[in-house]
């Protein structure tokens, strides 16, 4: 049993969670939800010890230690945390690492692989007894920034098994920017941990689909608890991908991208060949597909982030890549939007607030317009915070209207609600059905069948 008494939660002054209590009983599996902002992050981090409580205390049945530090040690042992943005850990350790770096080979000595993640314990591995799909054995020599966001969940899981057989397992937003299919494993393989090693299950979420092992639901509301309630999560249907869509391209388009016999190849494997795709002025297009089928590989060759664009027929805006324009000829052009960045971005370490943030971003915009983006996206409760004490949900939205800000031609938006709450979701979809100037492009990576029904008019599935 784990209890939470009377505990607070101060950051930088401010009061977060006052009074709270909370009890977790043996046998019970919880997804924490709520709003962005709520406090769910910060309520696994209660939970792993990794806040200060200036008020109150959390009891462990199970952790006896004489001593503070005996007691702290046996904690880490036996509950992980496996957090949010879990690739910002191997990036933060390891200097040499840059942005974007997967698309440059010259620079692979660099990476770590994942048999360097794992370390000594990757000998543990074949003693793990584990179902023959969830295994991660295929993996060990792939390099780290190369891993699928569904790779990368898997290896992380594997590493806090080898480690020791945690008593609790604390998972923040396991299922974001997962397809389908991705989402299922995971899925699959929680409740394996949980039945094969008995080991507690506490997650955040927000609308996907749970292991069926969950059986407990928190919402939280403003830092307190609003609901407590027992659920029965339901298994996965078999999962059919619907069929890609396809329309004739008229005459008369004016074509903003046009690629001819792309091919795209990392040594032996490869990702994308004989492709051919014409996005048009003003169309609106989804792009989906599995984890690792080339869909952010496809944004890099257009945003000029992948040197190998400039050896391919793509055109942009009626002129081939390569053929004298620079970088920055491309990107004053094209909004973009996705995981790499806040994954490269380093979030904790920026102590200036979100709106200074933008502004420092977008130095000729116009205050109005930010007010004006600020307010629709109701984004006055945290705009004026340290970027570094925001949720995962309220950076998602910082990094949203900074995207909107200025008028673009051209709008990448790789799985841009990850971790946005339902009425977030709502407010972006309904700005991207109704705020976009018409002749503006946008694509859309998405794994979410309800985006491509609302706002798109083309689908490309990879």
């Amino acid at each position: 049993m784990i209890e939470i008494r009377n505990a607070d939660v101060v950051r930088s002054g401010l009061r977060l969670f006052q009074d709270f209590n909370w009890q977790i009983n043996d046998g019970e599996h919880w997804v924490i939800t709520g709003p962005n902002g709520s406090g769910k992050t910060v309520l696994l981090e209660m939970l792993a010890g990794m806040t200060h409580l200036p008020k109150g205390e959390i009891r462990y049945d199970f952790i006896s230690g004489d001593s503070w530090d005996e007691r702290h040690a046996e904690r880490k042992r036996k509950i992980h945390h496996i957090p949010t943005h879990a690739l910002q850990a191997f990036l933060n350790n390891n200097p040499n690492l840059f942005y974007q770096q997967r698309y440059y080979t010259m620079a692979a000595d660099d990476v770590i692989t994942v048999r360097q993640i794992l370390g000594e314990g990757v000998e543990r591995l074949s003693s793990l007894p584990m179902p023959a799909n969830l295994s991660i054995a295929h993996l060990l020599d792939v390099d780290v920034t190369r891993l699928s966001n569904g790779q990368l969940k898997k290896v992380l899981f594997h590493k806090s098994l080898i480690r020791e057989i945690p008593r609790v397992l604390l998972l923040d937003y396991p299922f974001e920017g997962l397809d389908p299919g991705s989402r299922k494993d995971l899925c699959e393989l929680i409740d394996f941990m949980a039945n094969a090693y008995d080991i507690q299950m506490i997650l955040v979420d927000h609308y996907h689909q749970l292991p069926t092992v969950i059986n407990r639901r928190l919402v939280l509301e403003d830092f307190s608890i609003r609901q407590k309630e027992t659920i029965t999560a339901q298994p996965f249907d078999d999962l059919q991908p619907k069929p890609t869509v396809t329309r004739e391209i008229a005459a008369e388009s004016e074509p903003v991208i046009a690629i001819t016999d792309l091919k795209i190849q990392y040594g032996e494997k490869v990702i994308l060949e004989h492709f051919h795709w014409q996005v048009n002025k003003g169309e609106r297009w989804a792009l989906v597909g599995r984890n690792g089928a080339g869909k952010t590989t496809l944004f890099s060759m257009i945003f000029a982030d992948h040197p190998l664009a400039y050896t391919q027929n793509i055109f942009l805006f009626g002129r081939r890549r390569g053929s004298g324009e620079s970088i920055w000829d491309i990107k004053r052009r094209i909004a973009y939007l996705g995981p790499e960045l806040i994954n490269y971005l380093a979030p904790k370490t920026i102590a200036a607030s979100g709106r200074d943030y933008i502004q420092n971003i977008h130095r000729k915009a116009e205050a109005q317009t930010l007010n004006a983006l600020i307010d629709y996206f109701e984004a006055g409760s945290f705009i004026d915070k340290p970027v570094r004490f925001l949720s995962s949900g309220q950076l998602q939205m910082l990094l949203m209207i900074s995207t909107f800000l200025t008028e673009k031609e051209l709008i990448l938006l790789d799985e841009p609600f990850q971790f946005l709450d339902l009425d977030q979701r709502a407010r972006v979809t309904t700005y991207l059905q109704a705020h976009l100037h018409p002749e503006t492009t946008l694509i859309l990576i998405t794994h979410d069948e309800q985006d491509i029904a609302d706002w798109t008019s083309h689908t490309l599935r990879l």
